[in-house]
Parts: structure tokens; sequence; C-alpha cells
């Protein structure tokens, strides 16, 4: 059921793809309230020409016409994380980098959004999957997620 709930949410808010992709999830976030100042949709698609990778997308879009300051507590804006079928993360993007302690912000005009990607090898992996997006944003933090299936 939870797959299927998955599967629904990916062909309704169905990303724009270049040709070389192929979906295999997605999922819009928006704060609680009607006009959030950010939206944010997570892609997980896989490169057509290599089938042992997936790469992660965290749209995060700007949704006013006045100017948007991110501020993050150091230099890691993002992180990308999948979790197996019991919960035990298998993978973080972030584990064994290194950041800079130094607070950083990134301004978004009215309407304008900025992407992180990054992408995991999957090594040969089978079953179902979730994967988690983070903002890691002081005044915006988001935590997206969905379920994909690598057969």
């Amino acid at each position: 059921l939870p797959l299927l709930c998955a599967a629904s949410v990916a062909f309704a808010a169905a990303p724009s793809l270049s040709h070389d992709e192929k979906p295999i999830a997605s999922t819009k976030h928006r704060d609680a309230a009607l006009s959030a100042p950010i939206v944010t949709t997570f892609d997980v698609t896989r490169p057509k020409d290599d089938a042992d990778k997936l790469r992660f997308s965290l749209n995060v879009k700007n949704n006013t016409t006045k100017m948007l300051e991110i501020q993050f507590p150091d230099g890691q804006t993002h992180d990308f994380v999948v979790k197996d079928f019991t919960g035990k993360e298998i993978w973080r993007w972030s584990e064994g980098r290194m950041f800079t302690s130094a607070m950083r912000s990134e301004t978004l005009k009215g309407k304008e959004d900025t992407v992180f990607e990054e992408s995991w090898d999957t090594k040969g992996q089978h079953g179902s999957f979730t994967a988690v997006a983070i903002l890691k944003s002081n005044n915006f933090p988001v935590e997206s997620s969905v379920q994909f299936v690598l057969p």
C-alpha cells in the first residue's frame, strides 16, 4: 500500500525530466500555510546510460515575489539519505565529507529556484527503499521522503 501511494504521488507530481533520465519517484513539499514562502520538490531519477546510479534532486523554489534569504548553520546546505525497508540507513551523501564551519546563506529572487543534486551508486541493491532529502536551513528546514523500489 505505501508503494502504491508513493507511485501515485510520483505520477501526480511528475517533474520535467531530460530525455536521458527515467523517473523513479517524486514528492512535493509545501509548508502547512497556503502561502508558504518556499516549495520543495524531491525527485529520484535513473540516468538511462547508467543502470547502477540514482540521481536525487531537491528543488527549492521561492514561492513569493520578494527576495528570500535561506540561512545555513555551516557549509552543508543539504543531505540525502537512503534507508532500507526496515528503516536502516544504508547510504548518506554527507558521510565522510567535510564542511566549513562558517555560517552561509543563499538568496533567491522572487519565484526563483535552486536545485541540489547528488548521485548514489546502488551497487546492485534490490528491494524497497526510502530516500530522504534534507534542506539543512536554519530558517526554512525541510525534510521530504519518498519510497521507491529497485528491481
